[in-house]
């Protein structure tokens, strides 16, 4: 067994001692790392047993130490939170949707059942800032580690193969690590010492990241997300926020390679001439034609990836795509690339009026974060808020051009975000002083 090997179990077990002997925290910040790490995709997870689920069994501690966690007494309960009755109402249609679903199906079910159970997780454990912090340092650090990976592959075009569980393709690596740039944002803001000098190192080494993805739909997301960010922060950091993001504009204008912004361009050249539509573009718009047209035919949906599933009878084989060597006609598949799309098909009417529930459950959740922001609430939990906010819209925006349904990222934010608006609008007196956080 390797010494990173070695590190890796002692620093594991660590966490999940300190979840028991310390704060159920400790179990979900451990929980994230395995995230990010995820010993089957890395050289030195060669050594480790192939069986062991690391992260569910940090999950599993995390919920069996959660009792000593404590909602605020003014919380409302998970279990009644809006988007809580739309993630587990979606996920109940899933299982429903279990009679008649495609093959592929079944995965996904046990992925989104999952997430329900991350978000109750995610809501019990981040009630403070200390816990706050904790979670997006370690979110910050993760994508550092996937941009470090990506320095290595420098040259090798378009990243794939970097990142971890569902974040193993250059697109959703782009969209993921561009969420992590708003908290560093909101990290160097707000905190002091060590996580701040920590978290500006980081920085240089993420926007690179997302640059090497080349993806177009992370560059719109985080685009807008930007936005979104200096929207829902508090008026006073404002100022601020728009100089260091004029900086960081300047910087990745002068440092980004030409390849990058070639392909940002298209962007451009796809919504003024049907001429220069590039290969890539083109196919999405034929593919929601595709799926409309699978849409009618199965109304109430054939389950997760039913575009993927049914693609071959709905497309041309120029559209399709095989592995090398096996005939298209009987092996070629598309998938969607599209997140709104992807509910259209895959769960049909009953998943887009689920999906409509929730909509507007989100919309109550920004409006009372922009309210607990205009409120001159603690800097700190109000910058999260808007961290999480732009995260939000990042992932949302960028899956106008793939499908990020099942992106995890999204159910760490909402549940922090639906945490964040549970929190006292004012700081109290007798927590002014600075406090320990998880990591000192």
């Amino acid at each position: 067994m390797s010494l990173t090997s070695l590190a890796f179990v002692a620093t594991y077990a660590f966490g999940l001692l300190r979840a028991f002997a310390s704060h159920p925290g400790w179990g979900l910040v451990t929980y994230m790392a395995v995230f990010y790490l995820h010993p089957p995709m890395r050289w030195w997870g060669a050594s480790l047993p192939d069986a062991v689920r690391w992260a569910l069994i940090a999950a599993v501690v995390t919920l069996i130490a959660l009792p000593r966690a404590k909602l605020p007494a003014s919380a409302t309960p998970w279990q009644s939170l809006p988007i809580t009755k739309a993630i587990v109402a979606y996920t109940v249609w899933m299982w429903i949707q279990l009679a008649w679903a495609n093959p592929m199906h079944f995965a996904d079910l046990i992925l989104v059942t999952k997430y329900c159970l991350l978000l109750y997780l995610f809501y019990r454990i981040v009630v403070n800032e200390q816990w706050l912090v904790a979670m997006s340092l370690t979110h910050v650090l993760g994508c550092f580690y996937f941009g470090w990976l990506a320095l290595d592959a420098s040259g090798a075009g378009r990243l794939e193969a970097i990142g971890g569980p569902g974040v193993n393709d250059s697109n959703t690596l782009g969209m993921h690590v561009s969420t992590s740039l708003f908290f560093a944002g909101t990290l160097i803001l707000t905190q002091r010492g060590w996580r701040r000098w920590l978290t500006l190192a980081t920085v240089p080494v993420l926007a690179n990241c997302v640059v090497q993805t080349e993806s177009r739909g992370a560059f719109l997301g985080a685009a807008v997300g930007a936005l979104a960010y200096f929207y829902f922060a508090p008026k006073r950091h404002r100022p601020v926020i728009l100089s260091l993001g004029t900086i960081a504009l300047f910087v990745l204008l002068a440092y980004a390679p030409s390849a990058y912004w070639e392909r940002i361009a298209s962007i451009g050249a796809a919504t003024t001439s049907e001429e220069a539509l590039d290969h890539s573009a083109q196919s999405r718009l034929v593919i929601i034609g595709a799926q409309f047209r699978m849409f009618k035919d199965y109304p109430v949906g054939l389950g997760s990836r039913t575009t993927a599933y049914l693609s071959r009878g709905y497309l041309a084989a120029e559209w399709l795509t095989a592995a090398r060597g096996q005939d298209l006609a009987r092996h070629g598949a598309r998938a969607s690339h599209n997140s709104i799309m992807s509910v259209v098909t895959d769960q049909g009417v009953p998943g887009i009026v689920i999906s409509l529930f929730a909509l507007a459950a989100i919309i109550q959740m920004f409006r009372r974060m922009r309210q607990y922001s205009r409120a001159g609430s603690d800097p700190t939990v109000a910058l999260m808020g808007a961290s999480c906010c732009a995260a939000l819209v990042t992932v949302w925006t960028a899956g106008l051009f793939t499908n990020y349904l099942r992106a995890e990222i999204q159910i760490w934010c909402l549940a922090m975000l639906a945490a964040i608006i549970q929190l006292p609008r004012t700081k109290p007196a007798a927590a002014a002083a600075p406090t320990r956080t998880p990591y000192a």
